[in-house]
């Protein structure tokens, strides 16, 4: 598969774990499906994108933005950068709805910070950080 082909199946496959984790999050497999089945598919594709593109890469590939840019000016590196952020960010969207269920905090809420996370990764998760410290601040406070 071509770069631009393999980034379109991970935008569209990313998008089933999205899902469970916003439709169906007490679902006793949305966890496992997401975590073992999907975030695992998407580090396997990042995985053979590396490989292939090893070549190309040395320890100072991240010393400098100058270097990083230049890293990314190949299609390959690209869609393994975004598979990169395509993993893990679904897999901060799940410990977010994991944590969110074990500390009682409102579905609405944890569900309202996944389209963060979705998008602007760690957005979500500062979202999640003080939806978190409300919540367990409010708990200590009526104990």
């Amino acid at each position: 598969m071509i770069p631009s082909e393999i980034f379109s199946f991970g935008n569209s496959f990313v998008l089933l774990g999205w899902i469970l984790l916003i439709a169906l999050p007490a679902w006793k497999y949305t966890q496992t499906i997401v975590l073992n089945g999907i975030v695992l598919v998407l580090a396997i594709i990042y995985t053979v994108l590396i490989i292939n593109d090893i070549g190309s890469f040395n320890v100072e590939s991240f010393s400098t933005l100058n270097n990083v840019k230049a890293l990314f000016q190949n299609d390959g590196a690209v869609a393994a950068g975004w598979f990169h952020y395509l993993a893990f960010d679904l897999l901060v969207g799940a410990y977010i709805v994991k944590r969110g269920r074990e500390l009682q905090i409102s579905r609405w809420i944890y569900t309202l910070i996944l389209p963060f996370t979705f998008m602007f990764g760690p957005i979500g998760y500062i979202l999640f950080v003080i939806a978190k410290t409300i919540k367990t601040k409010s708990i200590h406070e009526t104990t």
